[in-house]
C-alpha cells in the first residue's frame, strides 16, 4: 500500500501483495474481529473504523498519502478482480480495518430485481419504480435460482471460488434487507397503510417475500460454501429493519415480528440492523429468538430517536450478544466520544466501533489519522 512502484500482473501476484500488506499491518486486519466478537474474547487492536462524510461535491484532492499500486493485469474478468483485491486495501490510508470480503449484488435493491423491477443506475442502484401491491400479488412467485441478479451472483460466486483462496477471504452476502424493507422498495408507501387497510393482502405479501428471503439465502449458503463463509454468515443471518423505523412497535409487532421471526427460527439465530431506531432495537431484542448481534449510536438526523450506546448495554444485560456501535461524532468532541465507547469494552468485549464525522470532508483526512493514532494508542495503553 505504501509503494506506488509495485506493479501487479495477476490475480495471484494480488493476493500476494494482499498477504503481505496485512501480515505488515495486524492492527488492521479486520479479518480478525469477528471471532474475537462471537468468542467475546479480549484483542489487541480496537479494529475500529473512522470516516468523514463523502460528498459527491467535495473535489478537494489529499496529498501525501500512499498510493496503491499500479494494477496491469488487463481489462478481462481475472484483471478486474485482481484490482478488486487491491481496492480492498484502500482503507488502510485511513488507518481503517480491512476485511477482505468480496460483495455480491447491487446493494438494498439486490433482492427487489426478483420481483420485476430495475434498478436505476444512476440513483446509486434504488428501485426504478414501485409496484401496486395487487399486481405484486397477482405475479407469479419468483424462482429464487433463476430471479433477478442471483444468475449473475452465481457465476461470480463461481470465479471467486476459483481465483481466490479461502481463508484469506470471504465472500460476503449481497444486501438481502428484511421483509419489510423489501415491502417498502417493493410497494412504496402502500407498504405503510395496507396492514390497517388490507391486512390479509399485507401478511400475504410479506409470507411471499419471507419464503423468497429463506430460500435466497439457503441458495447463497449452498453456492458460496463453508470455507468461503464469514464467521457472521456462518452463526446468523442479517436483517435489516431500516424502515421498521417508519411504523410503531405495535405495528411491527402485531404485522412484521411474525415474518422476522420465521427467519430467526429457520436459522437458529438472527443478526439485526435496527437502523439507529429506538423502538426497533427494543421490540427485536425483546421478541425475536436468539439475537446474536445488534446495533446502536447516536445519530443526529433521525425518523425516529436513535438508541444510545449505554441504554443498548444496559438492555443486553451482560447477554453475549455483539453490539456494533456505529456513530455520528459531535463537533469538537470526537475523542472524549471514542474513548468513552471503548471504556465500554470493559464491560463487554462483543464491541465493534465505526465512526463518521459528518463535519469532515476530504481536506481533514490528515488530522482523521492523527485522532486515529491517539485513540489506537489509548487502546494500546489501556485496553489491550
Amino acid at each position: 500500500m505504501n509503494n506506488a512502484t509495485v506493479t501487479i500482473g495477476s490475480v495471484g501476484e494480488a493476493v500476494a501483495y494482499f498477504r503481505e500488506t496485512l501480515r505488515a499491518h495486524p492492527e488492521q486486519d479486520g479479518r480478525l474481529l469477528p471471532n474475537y466478537l462471537i468468542e467475546g474474547k479480549a484483542r489487541e487492536y480496537p479494529l475500529f473504523s473512522l470516516n468523514h462524510l463523502n460528498d459527491p461535491g467535495d473535489m478537494y484532492q489529499p496529498e501525501g498519502e500512499p498510493e496503491s499500486p499500479v494494477v496491469e493485469a488487463g481489462s478481462n474478468t481475472e484483471g478486474k478482480l485482481a484490482q478488486r483485491i487491491v481496492d480492498m486495501l484502500i482503507p488502510l490510508r485511513m488507518l481503517n480495518p480491512v476485511g477482505g470480503s468480496f460483495g455480491l449484488g447491487q446493494g438494498t435493491g439486490t433482492l427487489v430485481t426478483a420481483f420485476g423491477i430495475p434498478l436505476d443506475a444512476e440513483a446509486q442502484n434504488t428501485p426504478a419504480f414501485t409496484l401496486p401491491l395487487s399486481e405484486v400479488l397477482s405475479q407469479p412467485v419468483p424462482d429464487p435460482e433463476t430471479a433477478g441478479l442471483m444468475p449473475r451472483m452465481k457465476e461470480e460466486i463461481a470465479l471467486l471460488r476459483e481465483q481466490v483462496p479461502a481463508g484469506e477471504f470471504t465472500i460476503g452476502f449481497p444486501d438481502l434487507q428484511g421483509p419489510f424493507n423489501l415491502a417498502m422498495s417493493i410497494t412504496g408507501e402502500e407498504a405503510l397503510y395496507s396492514p390497517y387497510e388490507e391486512p390479509e393482502l399485507f401478511a400475504e405479501l410479506l409470507e411471499r417475500i419471507t419464503t423468497f428471503w429463506i430460500a435466497t439465502r439457503k441458495i447463497l449458503l449452498r453456492e458460496i460454501g463453508e470455507e468461503y463463509l464469514s464467521p457472521y454468515e456462518r452463526k446468523a443471518p442479517l436483517i435489516a429493519e431500516c424502515s421498521c423505523n417508519l411504523i410503531s412497535r405495535e405495528t411491527y409487532e402485531e404485522h412484521v415480528l411474525p415474518h422476522d421471526r420465521r427467519i430467526a427460527e429457520e436459522f437458529g439465530a438472527v443478526r439485526i440492523h435496527p437502523c439507529s431506531g429506538k423502538h426497533v432495537f427494543h421490540a427485536t431484542l425483546e421478541n425475536l429468538p436468539n439475537v446474536i448481534y445488534t446495533e446502536a449510536g447516536w445519530i443526529d438526523k433521525t425518523v425516529r430517536p436513535p438508541i444510545l450506546v449505554d441504554e443498548a448495554l444496559a438492555a443486553l444485560d451482560g447477554k453475549p450478544i455483539i453490539l456494533a456501535i456505529g456513530q455520528e461524532l459531535p463537533e469538537g468532541h470526537e475523542e472524549e466520544t471514542i474513548r468513552r465507547d471503548f471504556e465500554y469494552y470493559r464491560q463487554h468485549p462483543r464491541l465493534s466501533f465505526c465512526y463518521t464525522g459528518m463535519h469532515w470532508r476530504k481536506k481533514d483526512r490528515s488530522r482523521i489519522r492523527d485522532l486515529h493514532r491517539r485513540v489506537d494508542d489509548f487502546w494500546q495503553k489501556n485496553l489491550a
